[in-house]
């Protein structure tokens, strides 16, 4: 089935590169969110940051103009949350994650433990230390099950690129010859199915839209969105030339998609 603007109810955009860069709006993105609600569109951001809580994130945007409501922002923290409660309700958790994400998971209730876990989470932990590191290795050496939030290498800041996610997955496969027995987040389909559940909607009807092609675009694609790549962001032409990745739509900037519809 051809891909259909018109059937998306659901907007889903990532942030960095797409929304803003940095902390500067991309010219037009916020009215052009803005637009799409008018139009009776849904949209949320989500992103793959598990550092930062839903609450941090609504306060931010909301701080830098982008207008967003409480329903309006998911991450990959919390569709960790939303799988636990789904798959190992009741069990123990033991996280590799800073005290954001450690009060996000009290908050949907799991049980956050430092002896005798049930299942091992790691994350974007910015408050990382050796100790906790060396510990977190220890008990997936002992094969309990483990998972992760979301796959990426590096968090882009103002000072350089900060290790994320993905290196300390890199970090205790060298140590402990495992890999996460599941990653959630972009660009896995795992976090898609949780998004079709949580907004009640079949995968026609939601759009992923952002400007990295290997998560953003990987991720609609995998889950049966309706992808949309923007060129304000990572992505150049000549990558997007030479990537077998491709999406459903290209856009200069999220601004031009309510115009796409209006044209339709």
């Amino acid at each position: 089935m051809k891909a259909d603007l018109q059937d998306v109810k659901l907007y889903l955009f990532d942030l960095d590169g797409t929304i803003y860069l940095g902390n500067n709006e991309i010219p037009g993105s916020y009215a052009a969110v803005a637009k799409l609600r008018k139009m009776g569109k849904k949209v949320c951001v989500f992103t793959n940051n598990s550092s930062r809580s839903h609450k941090d994130y609504v306060v931010r945007l909301n701080e830098m103009g982008f207008s967003v409501e409480d329903n309006e922002v998911y991450t990959s923290g919390e569709v960790t949350c939303d799988y636990l409660l789904e798959n190992y309700k009741g069990k123990k958790v033991f996280l590799l994650g800073n005290d954001r994400l450690f009060g996000e998971f009290l908050e949907n209730g799991i049980k956050v433990v430092e002896e005798d876990p049930d299942i091992l989470v790691l994350a974007f932990d910015t408050s990382l230390t050796y100790a906790k590191l060396f510990k977190f290795c220890t008990l997936v050496a002992k094969g309990l099950p483990y998972i992760a939030t979301h796959p990426d290498f590096f968090c882009p800041s103002p000072e350089g690129p900060m290790p994320d996610a993905g290196s300390l997955i890199d970090a205790v496969y060298d140590t402990t010859g495992r890999k996460p027995d599941l990653i959630l987040g972009k660009p896995y389909e795992t976090a898609g199915e949780i998004i079709k559940k949580r907004f009640g909607l079949k995968g026609h009807e939601i759009a992923m839209v952002g400007d990295r092609l290997y998560t953003d675009i990987a991720f609609g694609n995998n889950s049966g969105f309706v992808s949309i790549l923007v060129m304000s962001g990572e992505t150049t032409e000549a990558d997007y030339a030479k990537s077998k990745i491709r999406a459903d739509f290209v856009f200069n900037s999220v601004k031009e998609i309510p115009v796409a519809l209006k044209n339709k």
